[in-house]
């Protein structure tokens, strides 16, 4: 090594961009960012070769005054941020001071504002002096890391680039709905918005009609804004959670965390609901200088968050609507290849596809039973029309229910074991057991230590078969050490309930089934077992009259 010695500018500039400009869709989320500070109602961006050969935006915000564009492109040159004590309740997207800087360090830049036009490449001032008048601010992107080809080596295929930047100018244009955005991939249109102020329009635009329908409004409530899907559309990945704080797009592991408890037994294992999510709060109690790419921030009172996040949620919710049956339409009603709705695959029939549409809840009237189909369907007769109830997810629903008031009460009900069974375990799920004995109690599972990898089962919940036992307590203690606290024993008596229910192909007689309908009847969130599978499906009466043409 040779002795220590300063860096010259331009490797600096360039090690500090590589902090701020990751990829092209780092250099939109700057240039976007800069447009709604500077209060811009119509955003265009427009990407050509997937943002390596350029990228352009323009916007009719208030722009830069001419004679501070060259101050624009010097590093940590601001007008967002004057004093130390600034950096305390930052109300701006972009603070920092590095944005335009960072850009230039490594592509060509040319940038018009306010009559005035400036050129820049690899850091260095090519040319400047005036230009056209236009309103807002105009710049081109090209030859993004031209200046440094080993940072190219690094982004990935041009389809994945675009994808990003198509994901970053949807979550500006979801939280910002009063903006019109319009996004442009090699000359086709790949995004655009409104502006009118309507999420929900705003929603329609980026995920398509048929998932904004779908989509359900967080109001009434001071800190937390915006939209979640109902329980039965959901997605495969978590690209469609958009999480901000104050209008900024933030990455935080427990606010999704917080967010995807919310539909715990109302979706599948592996499912992720759509959200778009703004927590509007004093910007004093937020640290946004956290990170370089300002997607990370830390709050002084992360667990009050973390609960008005949650309230809002669980009370959109409360509006969540069940499954119905809807015979196809002449045109489609969804777009499989944005979402999923909720409903087996398998669940056809020779007349029509299943679909779900949104109609009112059924009454609150009994269902009549009218018999047992196939290898685990009840048959019944509601009100509404006819009604396929899947056994097994609706006693496991009413069984969870059942468990949770126990848990609350403090009074497990419990079968003692003739014979308590010895069950092998990991040391986690040993550690499991000891520190979760009291809630395990109170959900009627009881368990003692019987050799330092082995447990004793003493006593299962009362609805229990002796025979399931085992299974059940495997299964329950690696929820419950897999699982954060706050949500570890929903997910242990989700699994005991599991354990406790009538098996999809039991036979059940007359009176059982009516017990079964009866309790599904009264229970709450009903229309989803724990693990978010549907609890049954409706045919109203109307599309059984319109079908055998009896409405004439």
């Amino acid at each position: 090594m040779s002795g220590i010695h300063r860096l010259p500018q331009e490797v600096a500039d360039a090690i500090a961009a590589g902090e701020v400009i990751e990829r092209p869709a780092s250099v939109v989320k700057e240039l976007v960012e800069n447009a709604l500070d500077a209060e811009a109602r119509r955003i265009t961006v427009d990407v050509r070769g997937a943002g390596r050969t350029s990228i352009r935006v323009s916007d009719d915000g208030s722009g830069i005054e001419a004679g501070e564009l060259p101050l624009a492109f010097l590093r940590h040159a601001t007008s967002k941020v004057a004093s130390l004590a600034d950096l305390h309740g930052i109300r701006s997207l972009g603070f920092r001071g590095e944005a335009l800087a960072s850009i230039a360090a490594v592509a060509d830049v040319e940038c018009n504002s306010g009559g005035a036009r400036i050129h820049v490449r690899a850091g260095e001032v090519l040319e400047q002096g005036g230009g056209p008048l236009l309103p807002g601010v105009v710049i081109e992107v090209r030859d993004l890391f031209a200046n440094v080809p080993a940072r190219l080596k690094f982004l990935k295929s041009d389809a994945t680039e675009v994808a990003a930047i198509r994901d970053m100018v949807s979550a500006l244009a979801l939280l910002n709905p009063h903006v019109r955005f319009q996004l442009t991939v090699d000359g086709r249109s790949a995004a655009t918005t409104a502006g009118d102020g309507d999420r929900r329009r705003a929603s329609a635009a980026i995920h398509g009609a048929a998932v904004a329908a779908e989509m359900l409004e967080i109001v009434g409530m001071p800190l937390v804004t915006g939209l979640v899907s109902q329980p039965r559309v959901s997605r495969g990945t978590r690209d469609w959670m958009v999480m901000a704080v104050n209008g900024r797009p933030i990455s935080s592991r427990s606010l999704l965390y917080a967010l995807e408890e919310c539909y715990q037994g109302r979706l599948e294992r592996g499912r992720h609901p759509v959200a778009v999510i703004d927590i509007g709060m004093d910007p004093e109690l937020v640290d946004v200088n956290v990170h370089p790419t300002k997607r990370e921030v830390r709050f002084r009172d992360e667990n009050a968050v973390f609960s008005a996040l949650q309230r809002a949620v669980r009370a959109a919710l409360g509006g969540s609507e069940p499954f119905f049956y809807r015979a196809p339409s002449p045109s489609p009603v969804f777009d499989r290849a944005t979402a999923q709705l909720l409903i087996p695959r398998e669940a056809t029939s020779a007349l029509a596809v299943q679909d779900l549409i949104t109609m009112p809840a059924p009454s609150g009237a009994q269902l009549r039973p009218l018999g047992q189909f196939g290898p685990g369907y009840l048959v019944a007769e509601g009100p509404d029309g006819l009604v396929l109830v899947d056994q097994h997810a609706a006693h496991e629903r009413i069984l969870y229910n059942r468990l949770l008031a126990r848990l609350r009460d403090g009074r497990g009900m419990s079968q003692p074991l003739l014979m308590p069974a010895a069950v092998d375990v990991e040391p986690a799920l040993m550690a499991a057991a000891a520190d979760h004995r009291a809630a395990l109690t109170a959900l009627g599972l009881e368990l003692e230590e019987f050799g330092p990898r082995s447990l004793r089962v003493i006593a299962v919940p009362a609805e229990m078969p002796s025979s399931r036992a085992t299974k059940a307590v495997q299964e329950t203690l690696a929820a419950l050490s897999e699982s954060r606290s706050d949500g570890a024993v929903e997910k242990a008596a989700a699994a005991l309930a599991c354990h406790s229910a009538v098996r999809f192909g039991d036979v059940l007689d007359a009176a059982e089934q009516r017990r079964l309908l009866d309790d599904l009847e009264a229970a709450e969130e009903s229309v989803t077992c724990p693990h978010g599978r549907p609890t049954r499906l409706l045919v109203e009466w109307q599309e059984l009259t319109r079908h055998f043409r009896r409405n004439y």
